[in-house]
């Protein structure tokens, strides 16, 4: 029962706003404002250190709702909403360029319309995962709302479009949730809800039916939100759970391991961090890593602000050694005394 409240105020949160509209591509970027809110600071789990945390903000309709992330190149994020939007920012922690009047593409921070195909410009706009090709910068969005895959050029150009709602069975918020292109070329997408997930062989535009794993969640009550895979080819997982509190939520960051072909297919995370004890608690559903050429990794995470009064636009940077991170440990859960507990066999 303490759960009901906030679940039932999140529910109400993340209904459809009445906010989408037609968008040209002659629309202003809205511009960011960017204050540090936290220093560095040290956590309890190995192979972790928090390195600062930062609020963004601006007084726009399009701005908020980050439900994914990417990491572009020259040291660029771009985070994209359920609001139908993106927003390119420097990273918080670099020089940021002052901007020239008129010049949209210098600019430290700014959110435009993400324009789809035009055939489906007023269905898909409920963005919740982002994937990218490095070596083409062309990138994917998954959708909830209408279920669906969209390609994009790395100019951002309408590419490609898949519509999987009569090949799902998914509830209209809880769709591809998460979606990553794995180094070999396929596609893994795990939805909220958990459950099933699909395996592609290859681009999801191209129509090949997906395998399924089954995906075994680490502990009751916590939906994935994001998925990236770490140079290691292990995966990195965000994942968050409604609670008691302001605001009402509770976030971990967990590795799991690609199955063989000879194994149980099955995606089993174990929790490697607990976010709640790190940074300060927001809804945090985007996931992002830049590798640092020693062997770590610069996690960036994001959260959605629900439209929310008592909500932040957060973005905090973490650094890991995923050699430091013991494939037998997972966080101890909530109101545990332990720090670790040995994860199940």
């Amino acid at each position: 029962m303490p759960r009901l409240l906030p679940a039932v105020l999140l529910a109400i949160a993340l209904a459809p706003g009445t906010f989408v509209r037609s968008q040209t591509p002659s629309d202003p970027p809205v511009d960011v404002a960017l204050e540090q809110i936290a220093e560095a600071s040290a956590v309890q789990e190995p192979g972790w250190r928090v390195e600062g945390v930062w609020e963004y903000s601006a007084q726009h309709l399009l701005f908020g709702g980050f439900s994914a992330l990417l990491a572009m190149n020259n040291h660029h994020l771009t985070a994209f909403s359920d609001r139908g939007a993106r927003m390119r920012f420097v990273e918080p922690d670099r020089p940021q360029p002052k901007p020239r009047a008129g010049d949209r593409h210098n600019r430290a921070r700014y959110v435009v319309r993400q324009l789809v195909d035009r055939k489906y410009a007023r269905e898909l706009w409920d963005i919740e995962s982002a994937t990218r090709d490095p070596a083409t910068g062309a990138y994917w969005l998954g959708f909830e709302n209408v279920h669906a895959f969209h390609r994009f050029t790395n100019a951002s150009a309408a590419d490609g479009v898949r519509i999987i709602d009569k090949e799902v069975d998914w509830s209209v918020n809880s769709g591809a949730e998460a979606m990553v292109r794995l180094a070999d070329g396929r596609f893994l997408v795990i939805p909220e809800s958990g459950g099933q997930a699909l395996l592609y062989p290859r681009d999801p535009i191209a129509g090949d039916a997906p395998e399924t794993l089954t995906y075994i969640s680490p502990q009751k009550g916590f939906g994935i939100t994001d998925v990236k895979q770490m140079p290691d080819g292990r995966l990195l997982i965000l994942l968050r759970s409604v609670v008691w509190g302001i605001p009402p939520f509770e976030a971990r960051i967990a590795i799991a391991d690609l199955p063989g072909a000879d194994e149980p297919q099955e995606l089993a995370p174990r929790f490697v961090l607990d976010l709640t004890r790190a940074v300060p608690p927001e809804n945090y559903e985007g996931l992002a890593f830049r590798d640092r050429g020693d062997g770590t990794l610069d996690v960036w995470i994001i959260s959605d602000d629900n439209r929310a009064l008592m909500q932040r636009t957060l973005l905090a940077k973490l650094v890991l050694d995923p050699k430091a991170l013991c494939k037998a440990d997972k966080v101890a859960p909530a109101g545990s005394d332990e720090t670790h507990q040995k994860a199940r066999d």
